[in-house]
């Protein structure tokens, strides 16, 4: 089977990739360095340790222009990892979020039915629920950021491609990934950097809103897995098993760094979601979803990550 991942040299579509090469499957990896979220510099670190890899083919490529046949050529299954992520910049850069995480969706349906590409993969986020995510996938979808409304008008166009062109697709729904190679955007990675050097922390809000957050490892194998089992026609939950607060999170890091914390409460953001819990029975059942990673684990993991003087090629 060969796999055209999009968004190869991300977070989370690096790991995609390596665990697509143990389970046996040729990978045809996809990126363009956009360094608008972070710089560029780390996708690159982790371009080069897929370079090493068997069975991986590397294209540098902005998947905004023009998409050329040969990037389909031979694929079986798209996973569309590509997109702008992060809140709030969605706020001041729309267009960027309509570029990236809406027309590069179509662009690569429209390819994929050309191609008669067996099954698309549609990488999509706990946002398009709202300020609260904690029911299953039939849940009401009530985004509260620009972001969240990109990445759910890119599921819309999956599913209008196929009623209208047959286009198999699935849907996961990705809650909170953290571990080793986070983004420095994200909050753990914030949080891990601010305790690691003593400096003062703003948290938005009180400290008490909650996720399930899931370990980037668990993550990726819950892809492969939507690869290998293909449940057709379906939105899947990936989340953690594990419910806590901001403030315990915090605790855990505190606890692997051996430092605490110095908080500076500030207003919530305009956009940021209270509550997200993800109700993962329906991929538990469908692709055998279980996450093996606990809290405390994955973030000792992280803070080791980020302690370690070596470069980033996560």
């Amino acid at each position: 089977m060969r796999v055209l991942v999009t968004g190869a040299a991300g977070f989370i579509g690096s790991a995609v990739c390596r665990q697509l090469v143990e389970n046996g499957c040729g990978v045809r990896a996809v990126d363009c360095f956009l360094d608008e979220s972070y710089p560029a510099e780390r996708k690159r670190a982790r371009w080069a340790t897929l370079e090493a890899l068997p069975e991986v083919e590397l294209i540098q490529y902005d998947l905004r222009e023009p998409i050329p046949n040969a990037i389909f050529a031979g694929v079986d299954t798209v996973v569309n990892e590509a997109g702008m992520p992060g809140l709030m910049k969605s706020w001041t850069d729309f267009h960027l979020y309509l570029s990236c995480n809406v027309a590069v969706a179509e662009a690569l349906a429209r390819m994929a039915v050309r191609h008669d590409v067996q099954h698309f993969i549609q990488i999509s986020t706990s946002s398009v629920y709202g300020a609260i995510a904690q029911g299953d996938e039939d849940s009401p979808l009530m985004p509260t950021s620009p972001y969240g409304v990109t990445k759910l008008a890119a599921e819309e166009l999956i599913r209008a491609y196929e009623r209208t062109h047959g286009l198999q697709y699935t849907i996961l729904r990705y809650f909170s990934v953290y571990g080793p190679g986070q983004r420095p955007d994200m909050a753990f990675h914030k949080i891990i950097d601010a305790v690691l050097n003593s400096s003062r922390l703003p948290i938005f809000g009180d400290g008490s809103q909650t996720r399930s957050n899931t370990y980037v490892e668990d993550c990726a194998a819950a892809t492969v897995q939507t690869v290998v089992r293909q449940p057709f026609g379906e939105a899947l939950n990936i989340a953690g098993s594990e419910r806590h607060s901001l403030l315990t999170a915090i605790a855990r890091i505190e606890e692997a760094v051996g430092k605490p914390a110095l908080l500076d409460f500030e207003p919530p953001r305009p956009g940021d979601q209270l509550h997200t819990v993800g109700d993962t029975r329906r991929a538990q059942s469908l692709i055998g979803f279980s996450p093996k990673t606990d809290l405390r684990t994955g973030l000792a993991e992280q803070v080791r990550w980020q302690s370690s003087s070596l470069p980033d090629l996560r």
